[in-house]
C-alpha cells in the first residue's frame, strides 16, 4: 500500500485552500497593524499640535481643524 499515494489527491486538493487562507490571514493582519500604527501616529500628532496652540495661546486655533476634522463652529 502507497500511503503518499493514497493520500496524494487529498493533499492537493487541500493544499490551495490552505495557501489562500494564509495569504488572507497575512494580508489582513497587516492591514489591521498599519491601520493601529496609523491612529497611533494621528494621535500623536494632534497631541502635539493641540499643545503647540495651548503654548502659544493664539487666535489661530478658532480658524484651524479640530481633532476629528471638521472645521469648527462659528
Amino acid at each position: 500500500m502507497d500511503v503518499i499515494g493514497e493520500y496524494w489527491p487529498y493533499a492537493a486538493a487541500l493544499l490551495p485552500t490552505v495557501g489562500v487562507a494564509f495569504l488572507f490571514y497575512w494580508i489582513i493582519r497587516y492591514m489591521i497593524e498599519a491601520d493601529r500604527s496609523e491612529r497611533k501616529a494621528l494621535a500623536k500628532w494632534n497631541a502635539e499640535q493641540k499643545a503647540a496652540r495651548d503654548e502659544d495661546g493664539s487666535t489661530a486655533s478658532d480658524k484651524a481643524v479640530d481633532e476629528t476634522g471638521d472645521s469648527p463652529k462659528e
